[in-house]
């Protein structure tokens, strides 16, 4: 599927793997998500957020705003896994 896509489209993947160029497609996402703006990070939220994005910028933009959702779960994992450690340790 990968050549497929390659041959016959080759610019797509890095139309969609570019970063945004402009301020305005920089602020486009974080109106969508910004940073730190999840302190308490689910995932149907995140969900929400992403069709957001789709809605207003095509898959750039949900690109974009999709690497901040990881972000925000991974970081919102490895919270929840120092608390674990630390009430681990105190017992």
């Amino acid at each position: 599927m990968r050549l497929y896509l390659w041959s016959s489209l080759p610019s797509l993947p890095q139309r969609i793997l570019r970063g945004p160029e402009t301020d305005e497609e920089r602020q486009s996402a974080h109106a969508v998500a910004a940073y730190g703006a999840h302190e308490q990070w689910t995932w149907p939220e995140a969900e929400e957020r992403l069709k957001r994005a789709y809605k207003e910028g095509g898959i750039g933009l949900w690109a974009q705003v999709a690497l901040r959702e990881v972000e925000a779960e991974a970081r919102v994992e490895r919270e929840k896994r120092e608390r674990e450690m630390r009430v681990g340790l105190d017992t």
